[in-house]
C-alpha cells in the first residue's frame, strides 16, 4: 500500500481525513469560565480525527499546547528535524508546539485519534505549512518572515485584533504590528503602554481618543489619519459610529506589547493616588 503524500498538494480533506469537533468551549461542564492564559480567556477544543490507512497528513504546526490519544489503528508522528514517535491504540502523545510535523496512518485500518487543545480564545490551533512563518521563530536572523493571521484574539484593552508581527510569531525583537477593530459604538478599556510608543494608521472609521491622567483631553481622527501616542500616556479610543467598525493598523516598539499593557483603574477603585489620579470618569461629548 503506497502512502498518499500531501506535503505540497491536496488538503487533508481531499485525502478522506475526517475531523469532528466534539466540544469547543471557554467554560467547564458546570458553566464556570475557565482561567485566563496571559490575560486572554482560555478555550478548550476536543477533536476526533480519522485518517485513512496509508495517508500522510499535510505538514503543519500547532501554536498552542495540545495532546492526543490514539483510539484505533497505528500512527507515526514525524517532525521536520527527523524525530518521530509511533503510537498504538491506547497510547497518548503530547504534541510539539510551533514545530513543523506530520502524521502518518500506518494501517491496516484507519487511525482514529482524539486531540485536546488548550489555547487563548480565538487563536488558531493548527497552522498549515503554507501559512506558517518561515525560519526559526526563536531567532530573527537573516530571513524574511511572512505571517498570515487566521483568526482574531481579544487583547487586554478588550478589542479584537489580528496579531500581525510579534516576537512569538516572527522572531521580532523590538517591534509589533497588529490590525485592531473597534466594533460599532464600542471602545477600548482605558490603558497605557508602559515603555513603548504607538504609531497608528486609521484604515476606516472615525475615532475619538480620550487621553491624559484623567482622560480629560481628546482628539478625533478619521480614515487615513496617522496617530502617535507617547509611551505611558493613558488613553481610551471610542468608535464614533453606531453602525460601522473602526479599523486600524497599530505598531509599537515592543515585540511582546501585551505584556506591558497596564489598564487604567476606574476612579472608584484607585488605591494608589500617586500612580493614578482620583478623577471623574470622562464624558463622551
Amino acid at each position: 500500500m503506497g502512502n498518499a503524500r500531501a506535503d505540497d498538494g491536496p488538503s487533508a480533506a481531499a485525502l478522506g481525513v475526517k475531523v469532528e469537533t466534539l466540544i469547543r468551549s471557554d467554560r467547564s461542564w458546570n458553566g464556570d469560565l475557565l482561567p485566563k492564559l496571559n490575560d486572554i480567556q482560555a478555550e478548550v477544543t476536543v477533536l476526533r480525527v480519522t485518517v485513512p490507512a496509508g495517508v500522510t497528513l499535510p505538514r503543519h504546526l500547532h501554536p498552542v499546547i495540545n495532546a492526543g490519544v490514539l483510539l484505533q489503528g497505528s500512527l507515526r508522528v514525524e517532525s521536520d528535524d527527523g524525530a518521530s514517535q509511533s503510537l498504538q491504540p491506547g497510547q497518548a502523545l503530547i504534541e510539539t508546539v510551533n514545530k513543523m510535523h506530520r502524521g502518518v496512518s500506518l494501517g491496516p485500518e484507519p487511525a482514529v485519534v482524539v486531540v485536546v487543545y488548550v489555547a487563548p480564545k480565538g487563536s488558531p490551533i493548527t497552522v498549515p505549512a503554507a501559512s506558517a512563518p518561515k525560519g526559526n521563530l526563536n531567532k530573527a536572523a537573516d530571513e524574511i518572515v511572512t505571517v498570515r493571521p487566521l483568526t482574531t484574539s481579544t487583547n487586554k484593552q478588550k478589542l479584537k485584533q489580528f496579531v500581525g508581527i510579534s516576537g512569538a510569531n516572527s522572531g521580532a525583537r523590538g517591534l509589533s504590528m497588529n490590525r485592531v477593530v473597534i466594533p460599532p459604538g464600542g471602545q477600548a478599556a482605558a490603558h497605557r503602554h508602559v515603555g513603548s510608543e504607538s504609531a497608528i494608521f486609521l484604515l476606516a472609521g472615525r475615532v475619538k481618543t480620550f487621553y491624559g491622567p484623567c482622560l480629560e483631553r481628546s482628539v478625533i481622527n478619521q480614515t487615513g489619519d496617522f496617530l502617535f501616542i507617547p509611551a505611558g500616556v493613558i488613553h481610551m479610543p471610542v468608535n464614533l459610529s453606531a453602525s460601522e467598525p473602526a479599523i486600524a493598523i497599530v505598531a509599537r516598539n515592543d515585540a511582546n506589547e501585551q505584556e506591558h499593557v497596564e489598564l487604567h483603574a476606574p476612579p472608584d477603585k484607585v488605591k494608589d493616588a500617586q500612580r493614578t489620579p482620583n478623577c471623574a470618569a470622562p464624558g463622551h461629548k
